[in-house]
């Protein structure tokens, strides 16, 4: 009884473990450069905070986030879907911290001249997989053919990747079968 409440516990562990995964949050404020064209925009925003699980590790100007919509279809002042788009952060004194070339995600517009952009992208950075979502919120002014960009902020978050590992987990339960197999023929002999 006692080893089959272990095999549990030891289980219940394994399974929940993932669901603490660690997450960096960036937040950016201001606009440092932006640029459209019925193709898509283009952003480079100021980082003014760097998070991990909640806790400040860097805050003032630390750095710049930019975006790229890359390919873009609907209407640029009504919404519509881009993907093969770039997103970079960038920390001022580590350099390029983050860099993924398939940004994709929605575009939205929320009153007259406010947008709000979603999108996810995936990254490698020294052998780890990371996953991210951003979000932005930028006001967009079309004033006599010219675009404009004013009030960007926005939020961004990356986890790692869960990582399936069904052959760790096979030979972790293989081996307890076999101690247990073990145990339990010891038993019986005595």
């Amino acid at each position: 009884m006692k080893l089959r409440l272990a095999v549990w516990g030891i289980f219940l562990a394994l399974c929940v473990t993932p669901a603490f995964a660690d997450s960096f949050h960036f937040t950016n404020n201001g606009l440092i450069s932006g640029g459209g064209s019925d193709s898509g925009i283009g952003i480079v925003s100021c980082l003014t905070k760097v998070s991990f699980d909640g806790n400040v590790l860097f805050s003032g100007h630390v750095g710049s986030i930019a975006f790229d919509t890359g390919s873009f279809t609907g209407s640029l002042l009504g919404g519509g879907l881009f993907n093969v788009g770039t997103f970079e952060i960038d920390v001022n004194g580590f350099g390029t911290v983050l860099f993924a070339n398939n940004f994709a995600g929605t575009w939205t517009k929320i009153s007259d001249d406010l947008f709000k952009l979603v999108g996810t992208f995936s990254a490698t950075v020294d052998g780890l997989h990371f996953n991210g979502t951003t979000t932005q919120f930028f006001e967009l002014e079309n004033e006599d053919g010219r675009l404009t960009f004013d009030d960007v902020h926005g939020k961004t978050c990356i986890s790692p990747s869960p990582v399936p590992e069904p052959g760790t987990l096979t030979l972790l339960g293989t081996g307890l079968l076999s101690m247990g197999a073990f145990v339990r023929r010891k038993l019986a002999v005595n």
